[in-house]
Formats: structure tokens, sequence, C-alpha cells
């Protein structure tokens, strides 16, 4: 259904407040999301400059590398809801999710390569 890198829009109760929020796809089968927001105030995060690669973002928006697990339904449902795929994240910033993927505290090294492994090289 999705690829790694691939953006839809989800309503997310997880925040405060509740609100619509671009979520990027790192592991398809899993259904293991990383959230854009909009300022680098959650760390660690990858600039996602709007301009050229990501013309789909109002602006220039930041990718936290923290793992949000969707079920299907969610997925299934904001597809359906917006359009499908928003846009996609550039391959060219695989190496730096990456490098930051493999940092994550609470994952375990297992969890880490799968999502690094299915990352554009």
């Amino acid at each position: 259904m999705l690829d790694p890198l691939d953006v839809i829009l989800i309503f997310d109760g997880l925040i405060e407040p509740p609100h619509p929020k671009l979520v990027v796809c790192v592991q398809p089968e899993e259904g293991w999301f990383y959230r854009i927001n909009s300022r680098p105030f959650l760390k660690p995060c990858v600039p996602l400059p709007r301009v050229p690669d990501h013309l789909w973002l109002d602006h220039d928006s930041f990718l936290h590398i923290d793992i949000l697990m969707l079920g299907d339904y969610i997925v299934e449902e904001s597809l359906k809801r917006h359009c499908g795929i928003i846009g996609k994240v550039s391959p060219a910033l695989s190496r730096e999710i990456k490098r930051l993927t493999l940092n994550i505290r609470y994952a375990s090294l297992e969890d880490k390569q799968r999502i690094c492994a299915v990352l554009p090289d």
C-alpha cells in the first residue's frame, strides 16, 4: 500500500491539541511512521526544506525521528479521506534519517535495522 518515505495526512489524537498531522512511512510492513513538525522542538529531527524537493509542504518543516505505530485502518482511512499519498520525502535525506534512527534509545536494534533496511540508499 505505502512505500518508504511516502507521506500521508492523519488525524493525530496523541498530540496536544489533537489535530491533522503529516506523517512519513518508514517501515510499511510494521506500520511505522515519523511525524512532520513545523518547528524543530522535538529532537532528533531532520530538516525538510520545502524547496526544491518537498513542494507539497506549506513551509520548511522537520521530520521527528520517533516511531509512531499506525494500524491498517488508520492508514486506509487517511488515504481515502485525504486523496491518497500527499508526497514523498526526498531519498537524498535517507542517510541522515538512518543515522538518527540508529541512535533512537528506546527502540531495539532489530527494530532500528528493520527501518534502515527499507529506506533508500
